[in-house]
Protein backbone atom coordinates (compact mmCIF):
# COMPACT_ATOMS: atom_id res chain seq x y z
CA UNK A 1 0.00 0.00 0.00
CA UNK A 2 1.47 3.33 -1.06
CA UNK A 3 1.69 6.27 1.30
CA UNK A 4 2.12 8.80 -1.52
CA UNK A 5 -0.09 11.78 -0.79
CA UNK A 6 -1.28 12.39 -4.33
CA UNK A 7 -4.03 14.80 -3.28
CA UNK A 8 -1.64 16.98 -1.27
CA UNK A 9 1.07 18.78 -3.21
CA UNK A 10 3.46 21.34 -1.80
CA UNK A 11 3.18 23.59 -4.85
CA UNK A 12 -0.61 23.84 -4.44
CA UNK A 13 -0.82 24.78 -0.77
CA UNK A 14 -3.80 26.94 0.14
CA UNK A 15 -2.86 30.57 0.56
CA UNK A 16 -3.42 30.45 4.34
CA UNK A 17 -0.84 27.60 4.67
CA UNK A 18 1.85 28.94 2.41
CA UNK A 19 4.98 29.96 4.28
CA UNK A 20 3.95 27.98 7.35
CA UNK A 21 5.15 24.55 6.25
CA UNK A 22 7.83 22.78 8.26
CA UNK A 23 10.46 20.63 6.60
CA UNK A 24 11.18 18.27 9.49
CA UNK A 25 9.37 14.98 9.99
CA UNK A 26 7.83 15.00 13.46
CA UNK A 27 7.22 11.27 13.18
CA UNK A 28 10.77 10.26 12.27
CA UNK A 29 11.14 8.28 15.49
CA UNK A 30 8.38 5.93 14.33
CA UNK A 31 10.83 4.47 11.81
CA UNK A 32 13.77 4.18 14.19
CA UNK A 33 14.68 0.84 15.71
CA UNK A 34 16.17 0.93 19.20
CA UNK A 35 18.82 3.38 20.31
CA UNK A 36 22.54 3.46 19.67
CA UNK A 37 24.36 0.42 18.28
CA UNK A 38 26.24 -1.92 20.61
CA UNK A 39 29.30 -4.05 19.92
CA UNK A 40 29.09 -7.47 21.58
CA UNK A 41 31.98 -9.91 22.08
CA UNK A 42 29.96 -13.08 22.40
CA UNK A 43 31.88 -16.27 21.63
CA UNK A 44 35.05 -14.33 20.80
CA UNK A 45 33.32 -12.74 17.84
CA UNK A 46 32.53 -9.09 17.30
CA UNK A 47 28.87 -8.41 16.50
CA UNK A 48 27.05 -5.11 16.08
CA UNK A 49 23.50 -4.97 17.38
CA UNK A 50 21.21 -2.32 15.95
CA UNK A 51 17.72 -2.58 17.35
CA UNK A 52 16.55 -6.13 16.75
CA UNK A 53 19.25 -6.95 14.23
CA UNK A 54 22.73 -8.28 14.94
CA UNK A 55 25.49 -8.38 12.35
CA UNK A 56 28.75 -10.28 12.56
CA UNK A 57 31.86 -8.19 11.87
CA UNK A 58 33.89 -10.02 9.24
CA UNK A 59 37.29 -9.69 7.65
CA UNK A 60 38.10 -9.41 3.95
CA UNK A 61 37.64 -13.17 3.52
CA UNK A 62 34.16 -13.09 5.03
CA UNK A 63 35.25 -14.88 8.20
CA UNK A 64 34.62 -13.58 11.71
CA UNK A 65 37.07 -10.74 12.36
CA UNK A 66 39.60 -11.49 15.08
CA UNK A 67 40.09 -7.78 15.75
CA UNK A 68 38.70 -4.38 14.87
CA UNK A 69 40.47 -1.06 14.25
CA UNK A 70 38.57 1.51 16.26
CA UNK A 71 38.86 4.95 17.77
CA UNK A 72 37.95 5.19 21.46
CA UNK A 73 35.96 8.41 21.20
CA UNK A 74 35.07 8.68 24.89
CA UNK A 75 34.71 6.60 28.03
CA UNK A 76 32.96 6.51 31.37
CA UNK A 77 35.81 6.70 33.92
CA UNK A 78 33.64 4.88 36.46
CA UNK A 79 33.07 1.16 36.60
CA UNK A 80 29.58 0.14 35.58
CA UNK A 81 27.77 -2.62 37.45
CA UNK A 82 25.10 -4.98 36.13
CA UNK A 83 22.97 -7.54 37.97
CA UNK A 84 20.57 -10.11 36.56
CA UNK A 85 18.28 -11.95 38.97
CA UNK A 86 17.98 -14.72 36.39
CA UNK A 87 21.04 -16.29 34.82
CA UNK A 88 22.14 -14.11 31.95
CA UNK A 89 22.33 -15.86 28.60
CA UNK A 90 24.66 -14.60 25.91
CA UNK A 91 22.73 -12.89 23.13
CA UNK A 92 19.76 -12.10 25.34
CA UNK A 93 18.27 -8.62 25.01
CA UNK A 94 16.55 -8.82 28.39
CA UNK A 95 17.08 -5.76 30.55
CA UNK A 96 19.11 -6.22 33.72
CA UNK A 97 17.38 -6.37 37.08
CA UNK A 98 19.60 -3.62 38.45
CA UNK A 99 22.52 -1.60 37.12
CA UNK A 100 24.74 1.34 37.94
CA UNK A 101 26.64 3.59 35.55
CA UNK A 102 28.79 5.21 38.24
CA UNK A 103 29.53 2.23 40.47
CA UNK A 104 28.17 4.10 43.50
CA UNK A 105 24.41 3.61 43.43
CA UNK A 106 21.80 1.99 41.19
CA UNK A 107 20.61 4.06 38.27
CA UNK A 108 17.33 5.91 38.71
CA UNK A 109 16.16 3.83 35.75
CA UNK A 110 16.98 0.43 37.26
CA UNK A 111 13.91 -1.82 37.16
CA UNK A 112 14.51 -3.43 40.58
CA UNK A 113 17.20 -1.64 42.63
CA UNK A 114 18.86 -4.13 44.95
CA UNK A 115 20.32 -1.64 47.45
CA UNK A 116 20.67 2.08 48.02
CA UNK A 117 24.43 1.96 47.55
CA UNK A 118 26.51 -0.45 45.51
CA UNK A 119 29.08 -0.83 48.27
CA UNK A 120 26.50 -2.40 50.61
CA UNK A 121 24.71 -4.51 48.02
CA UNK A 122 25.10 -8.25 48.73
CA UNK A 123 25.33 -8.96 44.99
CA UNK A 124 28.40 -6.72 44.78
CA UNK A 125 30.35 -8.75 47.33
CA UNK A 126 33.11 -11.16 46.38
CA UNK A 127 31.82 -14.70 46.57
CA UNK A 128 28.21 -13.77 45.81
CA UNK A 129 28.59 -15.82 42.64
CA UNK A 130 30.17 -19.23 42.16
CA UNK A 131 31.06 -20.09 38.59
CA UNK A 132 30.56 -23.47 36.95
CA UNK A 133 34.17 -24.38 37.68
CA UNK A 134 33.82 -23.46 41.37
CA UNK A 135 35.59 -20.10 41.24
CA UNK A 136 34.33 -17.16 43.29
CA UNK A 137 33.09 -14.01 41.67
CA UNK A 138 30.47 -11.29 42.01
CA UNK A 139 26.81 -11.66 41.03
CA UNK A 140 26.87 -8.00 40.02
CA UNK A 141 29.41 -7.82 37.23
CA UNK A 142 31.84 -4.95 36.71
CA UNK A 143 32.55 -3.46 33.29
CA UNK A 144 33.56 -0.17 31.70
CA UNK A 145 31.60 1.60 29.00
CA UNK A 146 33.49 2.89 25.96
CA UNK A 147 32.15 4.87 23.04
CA UNK A 148 34.02 3.62 20.01
CA UNK A 149 33.79 4.20 16.26
CA UNK A 150 35.25 2.18 13.44
CA UNK A 151 38.28 3.95 12.01
CA UNK A 152 36.61 4.01 8.59
CA UNK A 153 33.20 5.14 9.88
CA UNK A 154 33.80 7.71 12.58
CA UNK A 155 30.29 9.18 12.36
CA UNK A 156 28.77 5.95 13.72
CA UNK A 157 29.47 5.84 17.50
CA UNK A 158 28.81 2.55 19.29
CA UNK A 159 28.88 1.13 22.80
CA UNK A 160 31.54 -1.39 23.77
CA UNK A 161 31.43 -2.80 27.28
CA UNK A 162 34.80 -3.97 28.52
CA UNK A 163 34.20 -6.98 30.80
CA UNK A 164 35.75 -7.43 34.23
CA UNK A 165 38.39 -9.88 32.98
CA UNK A 166 39.75 -7.19 30.64
CA UNK A 167 39.70 -4.14 32.93
CA UNK A 168 43.33 -4.63 33.98
CA UNK A 169 44.55 -4.64 30.37
CA UNK A 170 42.42 -1.58 29.56
CA UNK A 171 43.82 0.27 32.57
CA UNK A 172 47.39 -0.52 31.56
CA UNK A 173 46.72 0.62 28.01
CA UNK A 174 45.25 3.87 29.31
CA UNK A 175 48.29 4.35 31.56
CA UNK A 176 50.67 4.16 28.63
CA UNK A 177 48.64 6.64 26.61
CA UNK A 178 48.39 9.05 29.54
CA UNK A 179 52.13 8.85 30.20
CA UNK A 180 52.68 10.17 26.70
CA UNK A 181 49.93 12.82 27.00
CA UNK A 182 47.94 11.11 24.26
CA UNK A 183 44.15 10.91 24.48
CA UNK A 184 42.59 7.61 23.37
CA UNK A 185 40.85 9.34 20.47
CA UNK A 186 44.20 10.49 19.09
CA UNK A 187 45.16 6.97 18.03
CA UNK A 188 43.58 4.08 16.19
CA UNK A 189 43.34 1.14 18.60
CA UNK A 190 43.31 -2.45 17.44
CA UNK A 191 40.91 -4.30 19.75
CA UNK A 192 41.28 -8.06 19.65
CA UNK A 193 40.92 -11.18 21.76
CA UNK A 194 43.53 -12.63 24.08
CA UNK A 195 44.63 -16.06 23.00
CA UNK A 196 44.72 -19.06 25.26
CA UNK A 197 41.80 -18.16 27.52
CA UNK A 198 38.36 -19.75 27.40
CA UNK A 199 36.40 -16.54 28.02
CA UNK A 200 36.41 -13.41 25.84
CA UNK A 201 39.23 -11.20 27.10
CA UNK A 202 40.09 -8.14 25.05
CA UNK A 203 43.48 -6.76 24.06
CA UNK A 204 44.30 -3.18 23.08
CA UNK A 205 47.09 -2.04 20.77
CA UNK A 206 47.81 1.43 19.38
CA UNK A 207 48.50 1.01 15.67
CA UNK A 208 48.77 4.61 14.44
CA UNK A 209 47.91 8.21 15.11
CA UNK A 210 44.70 9.54 13.61
CA UNK A 211 45.34 11.79 10.64
CA UNK A 212 44.26 15.42 10.39
CA UNK A 213 41.01 14.63 8.58
CA UNK A 214 40.08 11.92 11.09
CA UNK A 215 40.81 14.23 14.00
CA UNK A 216 38.42 16.83 12.55
CA UNK A 217 35.72 14.15 12.14
CA UNK A 218 36.21 13.05 15.75
CA UNK A 219 36.00 16.60 17.08
CA UNK A 220 32.88 17.26 15.00
CA UNK A 221 31.36 14.06 16.38
CA UNK A 222 32.16 15.02 19.98
CA UNK A 223 30.40 18.35 19.46
CA UNK A 224 27.43 17.29 17.33
CA UNK A 225 26.66 14.03 19.13
CA UNK A 226 27.51 14.96 22.72
CA UNK A 227 24.15 13.67 24.04
CA UNK A 228 24.40 10.39 22.16
CA UNK A 229 27.96 9.86 23.35
CA UNK A 230 26.87 10.66 26.91
CA UNK A 231 24.16 8.01 26.72
CA UNK A 232 26.54 5.49 25.23
CA UNK A 233 29.04 5.95 28.03
CA UNK A 234 26.32 6.20 30.68
CA UNK A 235 27.40 9.67 31.77
CA UNK A 236 23.90 10.74 30.75
CA UNK A 237 21.60 8.32 32.54
CA UNK A 238 18.46 8.23 30.43
CA UNK A 239 15.86 5.51 30.18
CA UNK A 240 17.73 2.48 28.97
CA UNK A 241 17.32 1.60 25.32
CA UNK A 242 16.87 -1.92 24.03
CA UNK A 243 20.40 -1.80 22.67
CA UNK A 244 21.74 -0.98 26.11
CA UNK A 245 20.73 -4.22 27.78
CA UNK A 246 22.81 -7.16 26.59
CA UNK A 247 25.87 -6.87 28.80
CA UNK A 248 24.55 -6.80 32.35
CA UNK A 249 23.84 -3.47 33.87
CA UNK A 250 17.94 2.21 36.88
CA UNK A 251 16.75 3.18 43.76
CA UNK A 252 16.01 5.91 45.24
CA UNK A 253 17.22 9.13 43.63
CA UNK A 254 20.68 7.80 42.96
CA UNK A 255 23.23 10.55 42.35
CA UNK A 256 23.82 11.47 38.74
CA UNK A 257 27.28 10.71 37.35
CA UNK A 258 29.42 13.71 36.46
CA UNK A 259 28.88 14.51 32.81
CA UNK A 260 32.36 14.95 31.48
CA UNK A 261 34.31 13.28 28.74
CA UNK A 262 37.27 11.33 29.95
CA UNK A 263 39.98 9.09 28.59
CA UNK A 264 40.21 5.43 29.40
CA UNK A 265 40.85 4.64 33.10
CA UNK A 266 44.42 4.81 34.34
CA UNK A 267 45.02 2.44 37.26
CA UNK A 268 48.60 1.49 38.14
CA UNK A 269 49.85 -1.47 36.12
CA UNK A 270 50.02 -4.67 38.11
CA UNK A 271 51.78 -6.91 35.66
CA UNK A 272 55.15 -5.67 34.41
CA UNK A 273 55.17 -8.16 31.56
CA UNK A 274 51.99 -6.74 30.04
CA UNK A 275 53.17 -3.17 30.62
CA UNK A 276 56.41 -3.81 28.76
CA UNK A 277 54.46 -5.26 25.85
CA UNK A 278 52.25 -2.19 25.59
CA UNK A 279 55.32 0.06 25.86
CA UNK A 280 56.84 -1.76 22.90
CA UNK A 281 53.68 -1.30 20.88
CA UNK A 282 53.56 2.42 21.58
CA UNK A 283 57.28 2.81 20.96
CA UNK A 284 56.62 1.50 17.46
CA UNK A 285 54.70 4.72 16.87
CA UNK A 286 58.02 6.58 17.27
CA UNK A 287 57.25 8.34 20.51
CA UNK A 288 60.31 9.66 22.28
CA UNK A 289 60.77 8.75 25.94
Amino acid sequence: MSNDMIAIKANKLPAHLQGKAKTNNLFAAAMQVGGFPTVSIRGKEFNVRRGDEETLITNADGDAAGSIDAIIVSANPNKSKVFYAETFKEGSVAKPTCYSNDGLAPSVNAEEPQAKKCATCPHNQWGSKITDNGSKGKACADSMRLCIAAADQINDPMLLRVPAATLKALGQYGAQLARRNVDPHHVVTKIGFERGVAYPSLTFKAVRYVDEGELQEIEDLLNAEADTIGRITGLIDDVQSSDDAPAKEKVEEAPKPKAKAAPAPVPEPEAEEVTDEIDDELDDLEWDD
